[in-house]
């Protein structure tokens, strides 16, 4: 099968270099807010944690772009079945791909070469699955260290923006998950904006670049809402929804600066802590035992 080709654009050669971020999270629009090391944040209860604590992480290149370039192609072929949605059915995300798999299915057919488990078509086998499964164990351990005390939901979303889509302002429903939100971005870069409804003149913004690896815990998943490549409903995202303009391959700002990061399709695989009902009955069922 047909290597996915990479579209990650840096600078053009006609054009002055611009240098990569070298910090993926800024504070400077939260005066209000602290940053805590993930060490004091990780395995505490929510409510024990200061308010004005901001426990997003981003680590960077977390995967190696021959590991990234493997989980694209085994995926493609789940992907290129899809058509892009022009909207989300709550109305929050544009122009997107998204499904889910089972983490424990993904595992065994990578190790195994055989995939029966797996929702037709069938993922792309012919990639190097040694390094699918050793870069999704990595990122499912790094999510479970974040939350060391709930087990992380064998459901793994993947998700794909086209150049010109992206994610209104929202919190994931504390139903259908507990914990954690995380995220490890391919391909192409974007900027996730972090809005706090009580503090609406604040905000924190986190560099998705290509191989990192996002964290929203804790205060950060239950009290902001999170958005990629928006801030409002401006002219050119009602623009870019009416598919009357063309972002694909602009410059993405970050931190008020353009970085070497251009839009193209980008995608993430999310790994979230399973949902509270499930948490419950899982400690019910440890209790019996």
């Amino acid at each position: 099968m047909r290597s996915v080709s990479r579209r990650l654009l840096l600078a053009s050669p006609a054009t002055t270099i611009v240098a990569a971020p070298q910090s993926l999270l800024s504070m400077r629009g939260a005066p209000s807010f602290v940053h805590p090391p993930a060490e004091e944040a990780i395995g505490k209860n929510v409510k024990a944690t200061p308010a004005n604590w901001v426990t997003a992480y981003v680590l960077p290149e977390v995967i190696t772009e021959p590991e990234e370039q493997a989980l694209l192609d085994f995926s493609e072929p789940w992907f290129k079945r899809l058509s892009y949605n022009d909207g989300h059915m709550d109305g929050l995300i544009h122009h997107y791909k998204e499904f889910y798999r089972s983490y424990a299915t993904i595992m065994q057919a990578a190790e195994t070469g055989n995939d029966p488990g797996l929702s037709t078509p069938h993922a792309n086998l012919e990639t190097d699955l040694s390094l699918v499964s050793g870069a999704l164990a990595r990122v499912h351990n790094l999510a479970q260290v974040y939350l060391p005390r709930i087990p992380i939901d064998d459901r793994v979303h993947f998700l794909r923006l086209a150049g010109s889509g992206f994610i209104r302002a929202h919190a994931d429903e504390t139903r259908n998950s507990a914990g954690i939100v995380a995220g490890l971005c391919l391909n192409a870069g974007r900027v996730m904006t972090l809005t706090h409804p009580k503090h609406p003149g604040e905000h924190v913004e986190l560099m998705l670049a290509p191989r990192c690896f996002y964290i929203l815990l804790g205060r950060a998943r239950y009290d902001w809402e999170h958005s990629v490549d928006w801030v409002c409903d401006d002219d050119e995202h009602i623009r870019r929804i009416q598919k009357s303009i063309v972002v694909e391959g602009t410059p993405i700002r970050f931190d008020g600066a353009e970085t070497p990061y251009r839009r193209f399709d980008r995608t993430a695989i999310i790994f979230r802590g399973i949902s509270p009902m499930a948490l419950l009955a899982r400690r019910m069922h440890e209790r019996r035992s």
